[in-house]
């Protein structure tokens, strides 16, 4: 549980800093490519859980 919570701690800080110094987010731009990277990580958390 504390794993997730950093993830989503670090993640939200990542997008945080690239908005406020103008970098291009590393994450991609269209919805499509978002949900991709959302059912990913998803997925990898939810392996996590059962092995």
């Amino acid at each position: 549980m504390i794993s997730l919570l950093t993830g989503v701690v670090l993640g939200t800080l990542v997008g945080a800093l690239c908005r406020w110094l103008d970098i291009p987010s590393p994450a991609p731009p269209s919805p499509i490519g978002a949900l991709l990277v959302v059912a990913m990580t998803a997925g990898f958390v939810t392996a996590g859980m059962f092995v």
